[in-house]
């Protein structure tokens, strides 16, 4: 695309976008401009069918439709719409599938760059296609936490927000549950905070074998809540000291509302990392791929990228950076 370009007012947009937190808070910032912008809302186009709610607490506004997972039944869903679009978004790290989906559906303009001059973080590089696209960026990161929807919550005064769940495909970026027990155990004996580990239903089993092993009173600074809503976490993130978590929703959320956050990264790709000081990502550095799969793809290895990341290397990052 050559010469200078811009979103108008009357131009139908639609983006093609992954549907877990961390995907919709990476994206927040374009739609955020594209809401000032446009006199309708964006279209966005997923797989995913666990948002409902999801845009409201994340104060945006979008036209949502949720594809099927098969391109020929997805493609019967654009037929039935019978729109053509002005832009369609892809983003600067789009798979080939979702590109394909994209050419046979057409639109007046594809997207997808990357910016050199911008870093390789998702959000930088979606900052920079705002600007790109003659739309006004914010300033904070994900768009800061203007916006987004609080719920009140119990929490206790002084406390660290724990996350070790992980969707279950991801071994390379679950460090493994006798780590955390150690991390829980440590931070309790050199701190008086309190901690609270959150997760989601399925992951209370996991969540409350954590306590094994604690005394009383150690057990009693522990709060599990495995049934909260996102406006909740919002408040019980932003309320915290602190916050410990795998590269996950909870990680970008706690990273858009600036909070001091220890993040066990293992295999997740570069640029799902953020750069911000009050981050700091952490691998074993025993892989150095950072090859974002599901499972670990050299032999032998068995995901030594997280797997292999000690106790002590967290509970050092979790001192300096929490104020153990």
């Amino acid at each position: 695309m050559n010469g200078a370009v811009r979103v108008e007012a009357e131009h139908r947009f639609a983006l093609f976008w992954g549907g877990g937190l961390g995907d919709l808070l990476a994206i927040r910032p374009l739609l955020m401009a594209l809401t000032e912008r446009l006199e309708a809302p964006p279209y966005l186009f997923t797989t995913a069918d666990h948002l409902e709610g999801l845009f409201e607490a994340l104060g945006l506004e979008v036209q949502l439709h949720v594809l099927p997972t098969a391109p020929r039944d997805a493609l019967a869903v654009f037929r039935r719409l019978g729109l053509r679009f002005d832009w369609i978004y892809l983003g600067p790290y789009v798979r080939l599938k979702t590109r394909l989906l994209a050419q046979v559906v057409g639109a007046e303009r594809i997207w997808s760059r990357r910016h050199p001059e911008a870093g390789a973080f998702i959000g930088e590089q979606i900052s920079a296609d705002v600007r790109a696209l003659g739309l006004v960026a914010p300033s904070q990161p994900y768009g800061g936490g203007a916006g987004l929807a609080r719920a009140q919550v119990a929490v206790p005064r002084d406390y660290l927000v724990f996350h070790p769940g992980a969707k279950p495909r991801w071994e390379t970026t679950r460090w493994p549950a006798e780590r955390w027990r150690g991390l829980l155990q440590r931070i309790l004996a050199a701190s008086a905070a309190h901690v609270v580990l959150v997760g989601v239903e399925p992951e209370r089993p996991m969540l409350e074998s954590l306590l094994e092993g604690l005394d009383a009173d150690a057990r009693g600074r522990v709060q599990l809540a495995a049934d909260w809503s996102l406006p909740q976490l919002v408040s019980a993130v932003e309320g915290s000291r602190g916050v410990v978590c795998h590269n996950s929703g909870v990680l970008h959320l706690a990273a858009a509302l600036g909070k001091p956050t220890v993040a066990l990264t293992g295999s997740s790709a570069r640029y799902w990392r953020p750069p911000y000081p009050h981050v700091m990502n952490l691998t074993s550095g025993a892989c150095g791929l950072a090859c974002n799969q599901y499972r670990c793809p050299v032999p032998f290895y068995r995901a030594r990228c997280i797997r292999e990341l000690e106790v002590e290397a967290v509970m050092q990052a979790a001192r300096g950076l929490l104020r153990l």
